[in-house]
This record gives structure tokens, sequence and C-alpha cells, in this order.
């Protein structure tokens, strides 16, 4: 769910960027960038942004579908009874069908290929082939060694397939071009890339080489608040077992949050390396409050009062970010600025 943070920090952005620059009509923010990657939930977004879709209407997506993809809140009130449901799967196919219907009705039956034509905008999403324990990225045929293996895949089984979280979401099943009959089955794509921003340098460096074009590349990097986490080991705990670990929980999450730190440095390193004035910015954001990051160790909580405090802590954020003079802050207003105003006729 925390979608909702990146899709109000957006939509607040280009308000902001429409009231100073006196703007009567929206922007397509998607139109200022030549490429746009996401993964898990942030690749429901990056979807968005691509396609076109209103940052309104991917807002709407999770305030008015969270509670039917993530289907029995009120068990969050009854802690034990949450935890067995949710260790045995129960709502899982309910809320996969939910939020297949829920996509559906954003991006219909639009294909890969389809928008890349339309638009024009490369994307690349991140998943994992469990089948084959493979990193896979899903991408736009924007390079000249690319086949468009993807070509015919939907925005919608693409945005389930980064999306399906272990244990809160079904693994999503798609077919797979090429095979008559074949399939594979695909997880989240934060299993190995949870921040993708060194995804989106390596595959701009390329982009760029391909075309023969010499210029800076300016990455910009939007996370889902930054809760670091961690945990203080006692001398006992250095010898914990698999309870200890919850069962591999904490080893998914130190996981997680040390991808978060690494692809940073990674993604800036590079740029750095061009030395031609690249770099790999990540928006500011505040530290949530107490009670907020309590909500953030819950992924699935779709309660309105969750989504609420996603919300008020992105607009905080984006006022936070607006006072930033720093070179990086200048280049993306600049850069939504330069976005095309929406067609209304979409």
């Amino acid at each position: 769910m925390r979608g909702a943070y990146q899709s109000a920090y957006l939509a607040t952005f280009e308000d902001r960027i429409e009231d100073s620059l006196n703007r009567q009509q929206s922007l397509d923010i998607g139109t200022a960038f030549d490429l746009i990657v996401g993964t898990s939930t942030g690749g429901i977004v990056a979807c968005g942004l691509v396609a076109g879709v209103p940052l309104p209407d991917i807002q709407s997506l999770y305030a008015k579908a969270g509670p039917k993809i993530f289907p029995m809140q009120w068990a969050r009130s009854l802690p034990f009874i949450g935890l067995f449901l949710k260790g045995v799967g129960v709502g899982l196919r309910k809320g996969d069908d939910a939020l297949r219907s829920t996509l559906a009705t954003i991006f219909g039956n639009m294909t890969v290929k389809s928008m890349y034509d339309s638009r024009g905008i490369a994307l690349a999403v991140p998943t994992l082939d469990i089948n084959r324990h493979a990193a896979v990225v899903f991408k736009t045929q924007h390079l000249k060694r690319l086949n468009g293996r993807d070509n015919g895949r939907t925005l919608v089984d693409i945005c389930m397939a980064t999306s399906a979280a272990p244990i809160l979401r079904s693994m999503a099943r798609l077919d797979e071009h090429g095979g008559k009959g074949a399939t594979a089955t695909y997880v989240d794509g934060g299993l190995w890339a949870n921040n993708p921003g060194l995804i989106g340098m390596i595959e701009a460096i390329e982009i760029l080489n391909d075309r023969g074009e010499h210029r800076p590349i300016h990455l910009f990097m939007l996370g889902t608040l930054p809760s670091q986490g961690g945990e203080e080991v006692s001398n006992r705990s250095l010898h914990r077992g698999a309870r200890g670990w919850k069962f591999g929980l904490r080893a998914i999450a130190a996981s997680l949050n040390a991808q978060a730190v690494g692809y940073d440095y990674l993604a800036a390193k590079l740029a750095e390396i061009r030395g031609d004035g690249s770099f790999a910015y990540r928006l500011p954001a505040q530290c949530p409050s107490n009670e907020l990051r309590e909500y953030l160790d819950n992924m699935d909580d779709a309660r309105p009062k969750v989504l609420n405090a996603l919300a008020r802590q992105a607009i905080s954020d984006v006022d936070f970010a607006w006072a930033s003079r720093t070179v990086e802050m200048e280049a993306f207003r600049a850069t939504l600025a330069d976005a095309k105003p929406r067609d209304t006729n979409q």
C-alpha cells in the first residue's frame, strides 16, 4: 500500500509545479522522462506514469481498492487471529482477483508495445521468475539489442508480477510469449531490486550509447518513506534459530533495507564515474512520525487512517523538498515543468 505515498508525492509536486507556472491545464508528468523504472508497488505507479494515467486515479486505486486487495482488515484488531489467517493464506485468491480487476479498469488491455508506440517513454519493471529463481526485468523495446520479448505483455500482467509480495499476495502466473501454452510464475521484484535505481542508471547509460548521445543522466529516485529499520543484537541473539529470525521475515526485511542503501550508492557512483555532470538523486523526505513508522511495518495495511497518514506525509515531504535549492532539486523542478499538458481527451 505504500504506493499511496509515491502517488500522493508526485501528485502534490505536479500541483505545486502547475501553480508556480500558473498553468490552467494539468501536466502529464510521465512525458517529462525518457525512462521510468519501478519495483513492486512502485511498478504500478511507474506503469501509470508511462501510460499517462492521471495521478489522482492511481491514488484512488489504493484508497478504494486497498481493502479488497488486502481483505479482512478487521483482523488487525485481533493480532493472533490475523496472524493465523495470514499464515494459512486466507483471502489471497480474493485479493488477487480484486487487484487484477482494479488494474484492468485503469490500463485496460494496453500492452508494452502499444504504450511505447503511442507514448515513446521507456519502461523497466523488475520481477523474479520463481520457477528459475531468476531476476527478470520487463522492458519496452528501447534498446537495439532487445528482441521485443515483452511487447505483447499487458501492463496489468506486469503490475501483477512485480507486486506479488510473498505471504501478502498470490504469485502471478503469466503466459510466456513464444512458447505455445508455456507459463511462468513470478513474485515481487523487490526480492532482488527493492531499489531499482541501479537498473535505471544502467538502462539510461545503454540508451544513450545506443543513440550516440553524450549528455548527463539525471536519475531521480522516490522511495516509499525513509524507514531504515535495524535492530540491536544481544549476545544471546547471535545464536538465534528460525524462530529468532521470525522464520525468515527478519532476513527479508534486512535484505530489502540493505538494498535501498546499497543501490543508492552504486547508482550514484556510476553517475559520478561518467564525469559529465550525471547524478542519481533521492528526492527529499522527512522521517515519519513514530505512529506512521509502526504502520509501515505492515505493507498490507489498507485502513483509511493509514492511507491518510501516508498522503499527509507525502504532502509535507513535497513542501520540505520544494524549499531545497540544490542543483538536483532545481533540475527536478525544471524536468517536471517541461512535461506536456495532459490530453483531456484521454
